[in-house]
Formats: structure tokens, C-alpha cells, sequence
């Protein structure tokens, strides 16, 4: 009957919320019972109990009163007698206006009457002189009309406290019905809504299961699956959406079949073109494809065994880098020839850039495509020229070292006076022969650095001390410009593992920089600091800052600091510090404003591996 999601959802709703109506009304109906039951415990018997037990009290310290007077002790028999008195008939007075059962007002009237004849023969007993008389008196009148009134107070006590236990019967047995009830209506809505937990899975959630089944199927690649009626009214145009959907999917997969087959044809003629050696790997590292010249070069075919790093072309170029992919998740390329991977075979001593990334499709999760570009007339090509640039910079030296000799000789006043003009000229061409050492020795510090790119020497050092060394090889020449060097309080540094010939080569340059582009009274400053992922060294100055539009080109070999300004070649000494640090795994960091000075930050990971 009920072919709608809303409908089924809401029947079954309704049951639970009617079955909890039902065992709340139950629950409240059995509390209001014993509430009224409680209500008439209180109001009809406790009030006349707690009276009759006052009443008892008060007559017995009456009797005491009178049996004092008896004896001759009236001082203490009658305010004792008055006050209880008073006493009896504040709780006769509460007795009397809370009657409520049938014999009890009789018993009321009868106790009042008998406390008249009471006080009455008290009072006359206590008129009659002390003595023997009214010691006879009280035995013989007053003891007896006591127990009798005694007896009838102890009886409405008794009747009170019978009709207080009548009505805790019946409370009782009140609450024992409400209990059963409550537990039946609750067994029948844990019932009800056992039924409903059963029958919504199976008239709900069953026709969404079936189309769940049904989309997985097609996912799968199963387009013959039939898409059944699901028998529900918000279901019936998701299925049909089904249906239409895996037409359109059958449509397509034929007609689309052919371009499929020739894009296929396509890349592989593509990646068999390449000249450069292409391999693909499987997620368990299998070769899934090669081309031609893989298996040329490196004799790589399809269905290979898991690359290692063991020997051989799959571990040694191949797998090394499809390791560093599944590790890292991006793509890792070389960033010089100094990186090239190196392979020796038949036709002698080569290199290649190996490159590689994942393959991005989901379905490819755990691939890696790698490419080795043969690089090895390149790298050779480098290399003449790092060893042109080596050998132009040793024979520059000797010539410069002889007119660095030569000017300052003529400088020195031994040498015989100079005119202001000629003065000005040596002194011109002895800062020019300097900057030309300079750059000689950078030159050659360069060629160095990148032939032996990725060979650091790592130790612990200190850092402080390598630094206090920097400024202490940097005094003189800052002396002389009238420039202040300081070593900023670090606090405790851990030693850090660098190679401090290298990194020395890099503070070295920053702090000549400083000192070049720092005026008169400036100031050059060092401070190093570290944290659980790195160590950082800052060379500050207050010299004349560096535009903002020259920021970025800084570490560019021809770069400059400024038009006109002396240390044209800046830029080649940041160049090295750069290889320097990017070998270390780390980065050159600057801050500059024009007038405000320049710092620049070496920032070193602890531990990290030599850059590729």
C-alpha cells in the first residue's frame, strides 16, 4: 500500500511516538495515584497520630503533677499541671478538627468528656489539705479516671495508625499495578519498535542497496547489469536516470572504442620516438612499458623484476629516482649537470639527467614514469668550460699579484713622493687590482664549488666560534673603513653538523659584502639561532640598502648592488654563498631597505642530504 520513502519513514515514526505517549501517560497516571494516596496518608492520619501521641505525653506528666501532690509538693504540681493542660488541649484542638474516620469523633467526644472528669477530680484533690487524705485521694480517684482517659487516647491512636497501614496496603499495591502496567507498555513499544528497526531496513534501505549494488557493478565496468524497479516513488527517477545512464555509457564505449585503440597506438609511437630512454613502472615496481631506446641503452624490457638500488640500470638510474618519487609524492629532476647520475658501459663513461613523477590518474596511484636524458656532451661542454674559467683565473693571478705589489709599493713613502694627481691614480688602480683579486678568487672558488657539487664534508661545529672566526678574518679591512663588527649574544646553540670550510665561504662573502656597502660608523653584525628543524645565520649591516627591484636578482652572477656604487661583481660572491647553502639543503634568505641596511639569512635544515 505504502509505496513511498515519506510514507514508510513517517508510519513508522508515528507507532514509536504513540507507543512513548502511550508509556508516559501510563507512568504519570501511576505517580498521580500514589501522589493521591501519599496526600491522604498525611492529610487524614499522620495529623491525628502526632496528636494522640501529644496527648498521651501531656497526660502522663499530668499524672506526675498530681502524683507530686500527692506527697505535699504543690510548688512543683501545679505549674506543671497548667502548663500540660494547656499542652493536652492544643492537641485535642488539632485531633478534633482533623476526624475522618467513622468511629472517630465518638472517641474524641468520649476523651473529652473523661479529661473534664479528669481535671475536675485533680482539682478537688488538690483543695483537700496535704496528708494522708490526698495521697489516699489520688489512688483511689484520680489513678483510675488516668487510665481510663489513657486508654481511650492509645484507642483513636490505634485507629488512626490501623487506617495509616490500610492506606500504605493499598499505595502499595497501587504502585505495584502501575509498575506492571508500565513494564507491559514498555515491552510492547521495545516490541514495536524492534518490528520498525526490522522493517525499515528491509522496506528502505533495501531499493537504495540494490541501486548501490547496481552503480558499483557499473563502475566496475559492467554495462549488461539490469537496473530493477526499486517499488518506491522517490527511487523510481533515480533508476531511470540508471537506465538512461548506462545506454548512454553502452553507446559510448562503442563508439568511442576506435578513438580509444588509436590514442592508444598514438603515445605508444609517441614514447617510442623519444629519444631519451623512457621507462614506466608498475605500483610493485615491474617495468609496465619501455621504449626503444631504454632497451638500447640500458637493455630495460617490459616485465623487468622490481627495481633496487642494486646493481644494474633498473636500481642505479632508474630505480634510484622512481624510490625518491614514491617517498616524496612529487617530481624529482636534477637541478645541474653537476647532478647527472653517471653510467659506464661498452661505449665508454656517460651521464644522464634522470627525471621522474608519478602518474596523476587515480587509477595509476603507485606508478612513476622516468625519463634519462643523455647529457654527457653537455656536461662535457661545462666542464670546458669550468676548466677555461680555472685556467684564465690562475694566469690572471700571477699578473695581479705583481701589480698589487707594484701599486702598493708605490704608495709606500720608501718609493719617493707622489704628486695629488699621481696619488689619486695608484690609489685608483690599487682598488681596481684588488677587486680584480677578488674576483679571480671567486671565480675560482665557483669552479671549485661546482666540481665538487654535492660533496660536503660534514662535522659538528660550533657555531659561535665559526662565526667569532668570520669577523676576526674580516677586522682589518673593517678597521680601516671605521666599521664596528659585532657577534650578537645567541645564547646556547647546539653544535651544528655543516662543512664549516664551506659554510666559512659563505659568511665569509656576506661579510665582505656588508663590509663593502657599509658606510663609515656602520655597523656589520652576525647572529645564529636554531630550532628543532633548522639553524639560521643572519649577516645584518646598516649600509645603503638594496632597491627593491633589485632584491630578487641578487643572487643572479651578473647581478648588481647598485648603479655607481664599488662591488659591481656583488653578485657572483652571493652566487657561490647560494651553491653553497643549496648544496647543505638549504636557502640564501635577504631583507634590504635603501638606507636602512640589508640582512641576509643562511638557513640550514639539521641533517638534511646534499640537494640533487
Amino acid at each position: 500500500m505504502y509505496n513511498s520513502l515519506r510514507a514508510r519513514v513517517t508510519l513508522g515514526v508515528l507507532a514509536i511516538m504513540l507507543t512513548l505517549l502511550l508509556v508516559s501517560a501510563v507512568a504519570i497516571t501511576t505517580l498521580r495515584r500514589l501522589g493521591g494516596e501519599i496526600e491522604t496518608i498525611l492529610r487524614e492520619n499522620y495529623r491525628s497520630v502526632i496528636a494522640c501521641v501529644d496527648m498521651k505525653e501531656a497526660l502522663e506528666r499530668q499524672d506526675s503533677a498530681a502524683l507530686f501532690a500527692s506527697t505535699g509538693h504543690d510548688d512543683i504540681a501545679r505549674p506543671l499541671l497548667a502548663e500540660q493542660r494547656a499542652a493536652f488541649a492544643r492537641a485535642y484542638a488539632v485531633e478534633f478538627h482533623n476526624i475522618t474516620l467513622p468511629d472517630e469523633g465518638a472517641a474524641v467526644r468520649e476523651i473529652d468528656a473523661l479529661f473534664r472528669d479528669y481535671v475536675a477530680s485533680v482539682d478537688r484533690a488538690l483543695a483537700a489539705p496535704a496528708g494522708p487524705a490526698r495521697s489516699e485521694a489520688y489512688f483511689r480517684e484520680l489513678l483510675p479516671r488516668f487510665t481510663r482517659l489513657k486508654r481511650a487516647t492509645e484507642r483513636v491512636l490505634r485507629m488512626n495508625q490501623a487506617s495509616m497501614e490500610s492506606a500504605d496496603r493499598s499505595a502499595k499495591a497501587a504502585a505495584r499495578r502501575g509498575v506492571a502496567v508500565t513494564v507491559g507498555v514498555g515491552a510492547l513499544a521495545l516490541a514495536l519498535l524492534l518490528a520498525f528497526t526490522w522493517w525499515l531496513p528491509r522496506m528502505v534501505v533495501r531499493p537504495v542497496q540494490r541501486l548501490a549494488d547496481a552503480a558499483r557493478t557499473i563502475g566496475g565496468g559492467d554495462l549488461d547489469v539490469a537496473i530493477a524497479d526499486p517499488g518506491v516513488r522517490e527511487l523510481a527517477p533515480l533508476a531511470e536516470a540508471f537506465r538512461r545512464m548506462v545506454e548512454k555509457l553502452r553507446a559510448y564505449r562503442q563508439s568511442s572504442l576506435g578513438e580509444l585503440l588509436a590514442a592508444r597506438d598514438l603515445a605508444n609511437a609517441t614514447v617510442q620516438c623519444l629519444l631519451d630512454p623512457l621507462v614506466v613502472f608498475e605500483r610493485d615496481g615491474t617495468v609496465l612499458l619501455t621504449n626503444e631506446a631504454a632497451t638500447r641503452v640500458f637493455g630495460v624490457e617490459p616485465g623487468d623484476g622490481p627495481a633496487t638500488a642494486g646493481e644494474g640500470a633498473l636500481g642505479h638510474v632508474f630505480g634510484a629516482a622512481r624510490e625518491r618519487v614514491i617517498a616524496t609524492g612529487g617530481v624529482v629532476a636534477p637541478g645541474n649537470l653537476a647532478a647527472a647520475t653517471r653510467w659506464r658501459d661498452r661505449l665508454g663513461e656517460r651521464y644522464f639527467q634522470v627525471r621522474a613523477a608519478p602518474l596523476r590518474a587515480e587509477s595509476d596511484d603507485g606508478r612513476v614514469i622516468v625519463v634519462a636524458q643523455d647529457v654527457t656532451r653537455l656536461r662535457r661542454i661545462d666542464r670546458l668550460k669550468s676548466d677555461m674559467v680555472a685556467t684564465v683565473s690562475h694566469e690572471f693571478k700571477t699578473p695581479l699579484t705583481s701589480l698589487r705589489m707594484a701599486t702598493h709599493l708605490l704608495l709606500e713613502p720608501a718609493t719617493g713622493p707622489l704628486t695629488e694627481a699621481q696619488r689619486e691614480v695608484v690609489t685608483t688602480a690599487r682598488d681596481e687590482t684588488e677587486r680584480l683579486r677578488l674576483l679571480v678568487d671567486e671565480l675560482l672558488d665557483l669552479v671549485r664549488i661546482e666540481s665538487e657539487a654535492g660533496a660536503l664534508h660534514r662535522v659538528p661545529v660550533e657555531v659561535d666560534e665559526l662565526m667569532r672566526a668570520v669577523l676576526d678574518g674580516h677586522r682589518a679591512i673593517a678597521a680601516d673603513k671605521g666599521i664596528a663588527l659585532v657577534v650578537e649574544p645567541s645564547g646556547a646553540l647546539p653544535r651544528a653538523r655543516v662543512d664549516p670550510e664551506k659554510l666559512g665561504i659563505v659568511l665569509a662573502n656576506l661579510v665582505s659584502n656588508a663590509i663593502r656597502h657599509t658606510p663609515s660608523g656602520g655597523t656589520v653584525a652576525l647572529a645564529a639561532e636554531a630550532d628543532a628543524a633548522a639553524l639560521r645565520i643572519t649577516v645584518r649591516d646598516t649600509g645603503e640598502g638594496v632597491a627593491p627591484s633589485d632584491l630578487a636578482h641578487l643572487m643572479e652572477r651578473a647581478s648588481t648592488r647598485g648603479a655607481g656604487h664599488e662591488g659591481t661583481w656583488r653578485g657572483l660572491g652571493l652566487t657561490i654563498a647560494q651553491e653553497i647553502v643549496l648544496q647543505h639543503g638549504g636557502e640564501l634568505l635577504a631583507e634590504s631597505a635603501v638606507g636602512r641596511g640589508s640582512a641576509f639569512t643562511v638557513v640550514i635544515p639539521h641533517e638534511t642530504s646534499p640537494a640533487p
